[in-house]
């Protein structure tokens, strides 16, 4: 595990974050293609996460440590004010796809802009439809490293406010839950995490994927068990 610190926090990056690689390789990218995109990979996820720990800092809280591991990251936090103020915990779980989707759509806007040439403004299109294919035809570095960085923020950033467990999308519902079932909130976001979960793995599914389906149904049944032991 590599330790560094960052902007004042102590960073994490966990070996096994090179597991990712495994899932890009079969894509036909080549050596230098599977580096870009687990360069853009690395920076969108540290971005995701340091979008945690900087609101959480900035309400007053404390980050003890930001960890980059093989299924994204985890900002471990605290603060005098968790089990009072449920506003600032919605703020800080949903801050990191804030800053995430923001910088790509950003990014995104430069591009469209030309500020990074006719090619990028050509085969970007959308934050959603890249041409990867046609830039690494062509080679073009730049591009692809632009490209992979907006999809993966935008896409990964949207997806994670969808209310499955272990998704900031399931902390931000248990949190408006817990205002009307004080002490409940957390499991029953966990029971609709559950069949949000399993919703969306067939979708993903029926399209070809298959990582991200296995990851939502085990993501959301630990969180399922966990909240069911705290009721």
């Amino acid at each position: 595990m590599l330790k560094l610190r960052l902007f004042g926090f102590s960073l994490h990056l966990h070996a096994t974050f090179l597991i990712l690689a495994v899932f890009v390789l079969d894509a036909g990218y080549g050596a230098i293609g599977v580096a870009l995109w687990m360069a853009a990979a690395f920076l969108s996820v540290l971005i995701h996460e340091l979008g945690h720990a900087f609101t959480a800092r900035a309400l007053g809280g404390s980050v003890d440590r930001v960890t980059i591991h093989g299924i994204g990251g985890t900002t471990f936090w605290s603060a005098p004010w968790m089990n009072q103020s449920l506003g600032k915990r919605f703020l800080v779980a949903a801050a990191g796809s804030g800053l995430e989707v923001a910088l790509a759509i950003g990014v995104f806007g430069l591009v469209r802009a030309g500020v990074f040439g006719f090619e990028a403004e050509l085969f970007i299109e959308s934050p959603f439809t890249i041409y990867l294919g046609n830039i690494l035809q062509d080679q073009l570095w730049i591009e692809f490293f632009l490209g992979t960085f907006i999809w993966i923020s935008v896409v990964w950033g949207l997806l994670n406010w969808l209310p499955i467990g272990g998704l900031d999308g399931s902390h931000m519902l248990a949190v408006l839950l817990e205002k009307g079932m004080p002490g409940r909130g957390r499991f029953h976001a966990a029971v609709i995490g559950l069949i949000v979960a399993v919703g969306a793995a067939w979708w993903f599914y029926s399209r070809g994927y298959t990582f991200a389906p296995i990851i939502f149904v085990l993501f959301a049944i630990q969180e399922f068990s966990a909240a069911r032991t705290q009721v």
